[in-house]
């Protein structure tokens, strides 16, 4: 007798073991998430063969339920981590300190994602008079930076052939 439940979401991570906490340093901030969020406000550049799969991104650790969260997908250690350069990106609502985004319509390969929680929704990273940042951010594989911002090989995944999920925990200097 065959199974006819349809196939969970397949974690997708690149690194083995537990997840460690790094603090990122304001200057990789700058370069990786201070870009306009509405830049990547579209699903652009999707695949639409019939071998695309579903990439959902769960972002935990939200401080608060204010603003929103956008989540910019790459494809390459060249765009990285330019939200304006991103292969995809979308904005999200927050509901008890969590978010997701479905991305579609993409081949199987190695990807990246950054997060950005823009709390205030005005569209940018907030800086104190430091230079240290007021929001919050990620990276897919808990990549971390502490001097700036994470290699696009830090922060990539394979995403497989099949339907697929990769967890992103934020990150709060404040």
């Amino acid at each position: 007798m065959s199974d006819t439940r349809p196939e969970k979401p397949e974690l997708v991570s690149s690194r083995p073991g537990p997840r460690r906490l790094v603090a990122l340093g304001a200057a990789a901030l700058v370069g990786a998430l201070a870009g306009d969020v509405t830049a990547v406000a579209g699903d652009k550049g999707a695949a639409t063969s019939p071998a695309s799969v579903a990439l959902t991104v769960r972002v935990n650790g939200l401080n608060n339920d204010r603003g929103k969260v956008a989540v910019a997908l790459f494809a390459s250690a060249e765009a990285f981590p330019d939200q304006k350069r991103a292969l995809a990106g979308q904005l999200a609502r927050i509901e008890k300190g969590r978010a997701a985004v479905r991305f579609t319509g993409l081949r199987p390969g190695q990807y990246a994602v950054a997060v950005l929680h823009d709390e205030n929704e005005n569209a940018k990273m907030d800086f104190n008079f430091l230079g240290m940042p007021l929001e919050g951010y990620g990276f897919s594989n808990d990549a971390s930076a502490p001097f700036g911002p994470p290699s696009f090989e830090a922060a990539a995944f394979q995403l497989k052939p099949r339907d697929s999920f990769v967890p992103v925990r934020m990150r709060y200097f404040f």
